[in-house]
């Protein structure tokens, strides 16, 4: 007992000496600045209290004198570290929107759930400036991620985001940027990363996507999804060259893979992805929509159940999938209809073609599975980049459509104008 009742009077007088060292520290600040010197010794003194009430400092700081911070001593830098992993974080559930102009500078900015910008945060790609896994540090990420203007998905950014300390669990992520810069490992890496939470993951109007950088394995990373969208930019010759779009190497692997989805409303939309077969397609009805136990419930089933859930695949421009191969291969599973309402096209044979869907009903559980061909319903998946209103510009005269492919010039201009108003 004795020793117990003196060390307690060790840090007694201890938390009195601090006390008072913090109380002519706070003397001296007067409108916020430090006036005068600091007392002696204060540094010491400071580096001296417990972690607990250091946390609570750290959490008001910002980013950047956080980082300054490690250098002050190693106990600061020690609890800076221990912190990431402990401390609880500030939450960001909007969406984060990363931009790489050509001077090499990533501009973060925040938004809040209702597109209401909370903050920007800007640093180098290069040089000495602050690293990006560093302003993150005490930020909880969720909600969305966008990559947008330039190279905003380069390895650089990547490896950064994949740091173990770094807390990033968003459910949707958008790749709609220029990924010249991005390798299959460093997207592998960023997957694992983001792959307890991620649930829809968009590759959509991405610009110089190479053939190797997306693979059943890469996409795989990134778990069991609910969506999964591969849209390259589609303008002039490159849309219609299909060496540039008929390499994409994701095939039946991937496709399977949301079959297993624990949700039954969902999305696949590919283009240009050589690796799909018929095969893998039926393999994917027959697993998820032809179950014997489903068969026998909606033979016995009489009600009108509740909202419906619909699974969407849409195969553009995929060298082994049309129409006509759906037909024979799964034409004894799905039910082919003629969409209402829908414009002609023109199809592989240079022949005006009606726009068709292959679909298939499960009453008991008001699923319902469509199997499309074209490019319109990509917009319904979209995630626009949020922009404040001063930075969208609507106003698309006819030059801005003169490379774009005609087969969807008009759904484009159309989609355009609905963004527009909305």
């Amino acid at each position: 007992m004795a020793t117990v009742d003196d060390e307690v009077a060790r840090l007694q007088a201890e938390n009195d000496r601090l006390r008072l060292a913090l109380t002519d520290f706070n003397e001296r600040i007067v409108c916020g600045r430090l006036t005068g010197e600091l007392p002696d010794n204060f540094l010491e003194q400071f580096s001296q209290l417990p972690d607990r009430p250091l946390e609570h400092v750290l959490r008001f700081l910002p980013a950047r004198q956080v980082v300054q911070m490690r250098h002050v001593s190693r106990k600061f830098n020690h609890l800076i570290r221990k912190c990431s992993k402990t401390m609880p974080k500030m939450k960001r559930d909007g969406t984060v929107v990363f931009r790489n102009n050509n001077a090499g500078e990533l501009t973060v900015d925040w938004f809040d759930d209702c597109g209401s910008k909370i903050t920007t945060t800007t640093t180098s790609l290069a040089g000495d400036e602050v690293a990006l896994s560093e302003l993150l540090r005490f930020i909880r990420i969720g909600g969305r991620m966008f990559f947008g203007e330039g190279v905003s998905a380069a390895d650089e950014v990547l490896d950064q985001l994949s740091k173990a300390w770094l807390t990033v669990h968003p459910e949707v992520v958008i790749f709609s940027s220029d990924i010249s810069h991005t390798s299959q490992d460093s997207l592998r890496a960023f997957l694992v990363k983001v792959e307890p939470s991620i649930r829809r993951l968009n590759f959509q109007n991405v610009t110089n996507i190479s053939d190797s950088l997306l693979s059943d394995d890469v996409i795989g990373a990134a778990g069991r999804l609910d969506g999964l969208m591969v849209l390259p930019m589609c303008w002039g010759s490159e849309l219609r060259d299909s060496n540039v779009i008929s390499d994409i190497n994701i095939g039946d692997r991937t496709l399977l893979a949301m079959a297993d989805a624990g949700r039954v409303s969902s999305y696949f939309f590919v283009m240009g992805c050589s690796g799909i077969t018929p095969g893998g397609i039926r393999a994917f009805v027959e697993k998820k929509w032809m179950k014997k136990e489903r068969s026998q419930i909606d033979a016995n089933y009489s009600g009108t159940g509740w909202p419906l859930e619909l699974c969407e695949l849409t195969f553009y421009k995929c060298a082994n999938v049309t129409a006509a191969v759906i037909e024979e291969a799964c034409g004894d599973l799905l039910k082919k209809e003629t969409i209402a309402g829908a414009d002609m096209f023109v199809g592989e044979n240079g022949e005006m073609q009606e726009r068709v869907r292959y679909t298939t009903q499960c009453p008991s559980s008001n699923c319902r599975l469509e199997i499309l061909f074209h490019y319109y319903p990509f917009h319904s998946h979209f995630v626009n980049e949020p922009r404040l209103d001063d930075e969208i510009d609507y106003n698309y005269d006819d030059d801005y459509y003169d490379d774009l492919d005609p087969e969807f010039e008009d759904e484009f201009k159309a989609a355009m104008a609905d963004q527009g108003r909305h």
